[in-house]
């Protein structure tokens, strides 16, 4: 059938009639397309040199459907068939004297490039080897008067074979053989073109041409040639962003000559730059003659400023993709790039100030217990001192870039400006007087100004109150918003400054900007923003000094009860009054409280939880400050309102509603009458929810004791109490210990805040019941007695502890888990009798060890929150530490674990006695006594730092090395201490991560010596042991990944691969997750191993599940073809990432040539981007700020 289908095409394509012919070459493209078409051998040649006569065909669309056939034949003929098809075209291109046939032939030839199988094949590397040299020889033989069109197709389809097929493309090392200047410039440029295009790939050539490059940028030959040195520096700049592993050994020669040519300007001396510094009383003349100067150096011939700013260029990659040299670059860079504040050329200043701001970024995001504070703070005068000319200079651009790279230092290092505020003043005044009338400037320094306020001690800007209010006001006068916007939160700031100087002038300073800030208040055609800082400003000037404008403050009231009433500003109008009421200056607001209570409660029923959250926060605050403004009519009102927030879907308002209730039983005492219909029915129902828990639950433990100490009838201790016990009741069977929590700590709080008589009283009727056949009652009355044990001393009840102990023996392991934790929270406050108790039975009752270690653990773990703190239990130690270093051996995993949390936290208690004992069992020949102990360390470094970094952290290196331990359960107890400490505690194993890894990925990989086969009955079934190593490895390298990126990639991708290969669903989907987190953490380092990936991923994307599979195994399996798409779309997001064949052909042909895979990739691909989509404003807002300062200053438009 084929056969006859080909004679037929071959037939019409030889026809004189162009629309029979565009029919043939149409039908042959679409049956070239369908997977099921298989060429004859025969007819093959003969197919193809047809096509490739009909190149030359006199009707456009015969021409392209030609070019179409010749890119899907290339996939399917042989390889010495598709290598004549390019010789033919490249032929065609290169003596062809008919234009239209050059086009043709070049669109003829990038069509084949693409469609190219995988590198694998023979093709592209056949094709390569004929194509390449051709084209450098049409690119090489062109001549000055020849047209161009011709090089100009060599060069598009170089470009496509270099970005495609990198490595098998020959003549890289043709720099070598370079003499003269402008073929080496070239040269250099193409290098930087083919980083660019082929990424990763050019790494294995570097050490041919990098030595090349880095002796040609500083070559005495070429000392005057400027170009030679730009492109240098380019071609450093890709080769850094796209080689981030090979470039490592050249990196510091790179830095070198960076911060040589950054400093680079042969026509400029920087004795001249001395002088002027010296001379700051200069005329407007010598000004005028110096820039008349400067504009004769700068002339047309003068490109020694493009090798400044590619300088810039390439300090700013290094600082971006290079942050583990950071502390290498704040110390040797950042002099260089400050001392270059003063570049003559603008663009340049500001890729410098652009690459200084980059720096101090990678500080902020990088910086480790303040690493690189200090050595900022060392920096900061000179700093200052270069940055002074600039604040001052006659371009608004400059001054905006200094004042942006000001405010990103004072927001990474809060007062770091304290001692050079007088010489920053003079350019802040420049820039918001009168002459100047760019808002930019005024928008970038007043945003400056306000952090500078915000982050600096107060007392520094006393002496300059009067200056600075006079440019404030100004501001806010501005007509345009965002000017006026921002001066009224720099205003803000400034209020709070001048509280804190006693002598501040309220005539002079304050009431002219109490004056400004109203006029913007009462407008009523202003901008939302305005109107919002208007409103918080006016706020926090009444908080600050209302004291001292009272006479003035009626009108402003006014307007902010207008503003409460208004639906867009009420939210923050409640802000600004909670801010006033709140304020230690005794402002009288109680007419603009009173009038303002009915309308706060109508908020309560809003469905806007911000609002309902400040107006529970206002309310609050008027209860506490203003007490005596809510009338008992109004209290009924706002309970109701109130009450209706108080449930488990909103614990944030739920704590805030028990938070205003306590306080107003404070202040109005008669209101406990109220509490019993409003308060409780939500409550009760609250407490039966297991959610409940944090700040609500203390907030609500806390409201309990105001209320038992009040002792108002309706709400006794002894009505509390039964209301708790029927609502215990209530919880639906089977109840669990977590059922009953919080309503126990409720029970609790009741108990130990009553009188004496009460407070007995309970806990016998507690104990009674312990004695019931209920397991429920007796559940609730165990976890009760420990939370009033934990709080009070309980020692007057001499059998308490025995009547516990007798739960042991319940057949309910719910109860007796129970049990061992109060018996445990009981010994907290009674230490002298329950501890020892619980010790002697450790050792006497084997099979109660392990609830008699709960309960110490227990005892141990609250103790801190204790009113005798952790310290009382040190007098007890030498019995407990033998004790535990006794069961450390026990064959229950749980028991050691147990024991290792109560070493880990004494350790803290008597560093000096238990680390050397911890250390010391790293030599047990007991595998169990070793994982004990490095488990130990995993609960230790959450405690007190200071006794961490002396004591525990020298010997961490010591407890890992039970890493290479032989013992499976020794080998992953460290393992997931590893991983404890990375992602708690990174720095304390930083400096030694390099020995880790390796560790890491060796164990992350299949070990057949850790693969058994057992006998189930006639079938034998292989056990994995290495299993939970594996897992737990991937786990931990997941830690790292989050915590520091500052190691090699390719061993770890290699590891990756590895795991994708590996047997257990689980683990794959870890490396899945692994995979999608490095693509967003370093991109670059993953394309470089991602070829390893490929094969993997491809095999994941077509496993099948047999036909007698399970439900389980099919779920199993489509889970893992989901996540492994999820792990392409996040690769596939990666610049570049269309340059690797075997990956983009894994797209196309595996995914997109299933209509079920490409489907379901659309549609993750779809879920991904809205998510992107869907980013919090917030965080829109936060990245729109971070924009470099290049692309800010482009919009320096004058308002």
């Amino acid at each position: 059938m084929t056969t006859f289908f080909l004679s037929q095409i071959l037939e019409k394509m030889n026809s004189r009639d162009k629309d029979i012919r565009f029919m043939a070459t149409h039908d042959l493209a679409n049956e070239l397309e369908k997977d099921s078409f298989k060429m004859d051998p025969l007819q093959e040649p003969k197919i193809v040199a047809k096509l490739l006569t009909l190149t030359d065909d006199n009707a456009n669309n015969v021409q392209e459907n030609v070019v179409k056939c010749l890119g899907l034949l290339v996939r399917i003929v042989k390889d010495t068939v598709a290598t004549e098809m390019a010789e033919h075209l490249c032929k065609d291109l290169l003596t062809s004297t008919k234009e239209e046939l050059q086009e043709i032939s070049s669109i003829g030839l990038k069509t084949i490039v693409a469609n190219m199988p995988a590198d694998t094949s023979a093709v592209p590397s056949m094709v390569t080897k004929k194509i390449i040299p051709k084209l450098l020889e049409g690119i090489e033989k062109s001549k000055p008067g020849d047209k161009t069109e011709v090089k100009m197709y060599c060069l598009d389809i170089l470009n496509d074979f270099l970005s495609k097929y990198g490595p098998l493309v020959p003549h890289l090392d043709k720099i070598e053989e370079a003499k003269k200047a402008d073929h080496i410039s070239t040269l250099i440029q193409l290098i930087g073109s083919i980083g660019k295009t082929s990424g990763y790939r050019l790494g294995k050539y570097l050490p041919k041409i990098m030595p090349h490059i880095i002796n040609y940028c500083d070559s005495n030959k070429f000392e005057n040639n400027d170009e030679i040195k730009e492109n240098c520096l380019l071609c450093f700049e890709s080769i850094i962003e796209r080689c981030q592993k090979d470039v490592t050994p050249y990196l510091n020669d790179i830095i070198t000559l960076s911060l040589k040519y950054i400093k680079f300007d042969p026509n400029y001396s920087d004795e001249d730059e001395e002088e002027e510094d010296v001379d700051e009383m200069e005329t407007d003349e010598d000004e005028e003659e110096e820039e008349d100067e400067d504009a004769d150096i700068s002339d047309d011939d003068d490109i020694s400023w493009k090798i400044r700013r590619s300088a810039a260029k390439v300090l700013c990659a290094i600082i971006t993709y290079r942050t583990e040299l950071l502390n290498q670059l704040i110390e040797r860079v950042a002099p260089v790039l400050y001392s270059r504040f003063k570049e003559r050329e603008e663009n340049v200043r500001l890729d410098i100030f652009n690459t200084f701001v980059l720096l101090l970024k990678q500080c902020q995001k990088r910086n480790i217990d303040g690493l690189y504070i200090n050595t900022l703070k060392s920096q900061v005068a000179k700093l200052v001192s270069s940055i002074k000319k600039p604040l001052s200079d006659k371009s608004i651009r400059t001054r905006v870039g200094a004042f942006i790279l000001l405010r990103e230092l004072v927001g990474i290092v809060p007062g770091i400006l304290s001692d050079h505020v007088n010489v920053l003043i003079p350019g802040i005044t420049g820039s918001l007087s009168d002459k100047n009338n760019n808002s930019n400037l005024k928008i970038e320094t007043l945003s400056f100004l306000r952090l500078l306020f915000a982050n600096h001690p107060h007392q520094i800007f006393f002496t300059h109150a009067k200056n600075l209010s006079v440019l404030i006001i100004k501001c806010i006068k501005e007509p345009y918003y965002r000017v006026c916007s921002e001066a009224l939160k720099v205003c803000q700031e400034f209020s709070n400054v001048l509280r804190s100087d006693a002598n501040t002038s309220v005539e002079q300073v304050v009431s002219p900007l109490y004056e400004a800030a109203l006029v913007q208040l009462k407008a009523q055609d202003i901008d939302q923003e305005v109107k919002e800082n208007a409103i918080s400003c006016v706020g926090t000037i009444v908080a600050n000094f209302g004291d001292k404008l009272q006479a003035q403050l009626s009108p402003c009231f006014a307007i902010l009860l207008e503003r409460l009433d208004n639906e867009l500003t009420r939210v923050i109008t409640i802000k600004a009054l909670s801010k006033i009421i709140t304020s230690p200056v005794r402002v009288d607001v109680t007419p603009l409280v009173s009038k303002s209570i009915e309308l706060l409660s109508s908020f309560l029923r809003k469905n806007n939880r911000p609002l309902k959250q400040n107006t529970i926060t206002l309310l609050n605050d008027i209860v506490i400050n203003t007490p005596n403004v809510i009338n008992e009519k109004q209290l009924p009102t706002i309970l109701t309102e109130l009450s209706s927030n108080i449930n488990e879907s909103d614990l944030q308002l739920t704590h805030l509603s028990f938070v205003f209730y306590q306080n107003l039983l404070k202040s109005y005492p008669q209101s406990a009458s109220l509490i019993r219909e409003k308060l409780i029915p939500p409550t009760l129902l609250l407490l039966k929810s297991s959610l409940l828990q944090g700040v609500a639950l203390e907030s609500l433990l806390s409201l309990f004791a105001t209320i038992v100490k009040l002792n108002q009838p309706g709400v006794t201790c002894s009505d509390l109490l039964n209301i708790l016990f029927e609502t215990a009741g209530q919880i639906k069977q089977p109840v669990t210990r977590q059922s009953f929590n919080s309503i126990a700590q409720c029970i609790a709080i009741v108990t130990v805040n009553a009188d004496a008589a009460h407070r007995d009283q309970t806990v016998q009727r507690l104990m009674k019941n312990l004695t019931t056949d209920q397991d429920s009652l007796i559940l609730l009355s165990l976890t009760c007695i420990g939370e009033i044990g934990r709080r009070v001393d309980l020692g007057a009840f001499k059998t308490i502890h025995i009547d516990i102990f007798k739960i042991f023996d319940a057949t309910n392991e719910e109860l007796k888990q129970v049990a061992a934790l109060s018996l445990g929270n009981i010994a907290v406050s009674s230490l002298a009798v329950d501890l020892p108790f619980i010790l002697e039975n450790i050792k006497q009752q084997p099979k109660k060890q392990y609830l008699l270690l709960h309960s110490l653990r227990e005892c141990i773990t609250k103790l801190p929150a204790s009113s005798t703190g952790i310290q009382a239990i040190v007098p007890f130690l030498p019995q407990i530490v033998p004790l535990l270093f006794e069961n450390s051996v026990n064959e229950e995993e749980g028991t050691r674990n147990l024991v290792a949390e109560c070493l880990g936290k004494l350790s803290i208690v008597a560093p000096a006695d238990i680390i050397p004992q911890l250390r010391a069992k790293i030599d047990s020949p007991s595998a169990l006594e070793r994982s004990t102990s490095v488990t130990s360390i995993k609960f230790a470094i959450l405690e007190n730092r200071e006794i961490v970094d002396t004591h525990l952290a020298p010997h961490i290196d010591q407890f890992l090395s039970l890493l290479n331990d032989n013992d499976l359960i020794v080998k992953r107890s460290a393992l997931l201490t590893l991983n404890y400490i990375a992602h708690n505690r990174p720095k304390l194993i930083l400096s030694s991560l390099n020995n880790y890894l390796p560790i890491l990925y060796n164990n992350s990989k299949i070990k057949p010596e850790l693969i058994r086969e057992v006998s189930l009955g006639p079938f034998k079934h292989k056990v994995d042991d290495g299993i939970e190593i594996r897992k737990t490895a991937f786990e931990c390298m997941y830690t790292l990944l989050e915590t520091t990126s500052a190691f090699d990639f390719s061993p770890f991708i290699e590891s990756l691969a590895g795991g994708l290969k590996d047997t257990q669903h689980d683990i794959k989907l870890l490396c899945h997750l692994l995979i999608i987190r490095l693509a967003a953490v370093n991109g670059q380092a993953l394309l470089e191993g991602l070829v390893q990936l490929v094969e993997p991923l491809k095999a994941t994307l077509l496993a099948k599940v047999t036909d007698v599979a399970v439900k389980q195994q099919v779920e199993r399996n489509e889970e893992c073809i989901r996540s492994a798409l999820r792990v392409i779309a996040a690769i596939h997001r990666i610049p570049s990432s269309e340059s690797i064949v075997k990956f983009e052909e894994l797209i196309r042909t595996t995914i997109r040539g299933s209509p079920t895979l490409a489907a379901q990739f659309k549609t993750i691909s779809e879920e991904d981007q809205l998510n992107q989509d869907s980013m919090d404003t917030s965080e829109k807002l936060k990245k729109l700020k971070k924009k470099t300062i290049v692309s800010i200053l482009k919009k320096n438009t004058k308002q």
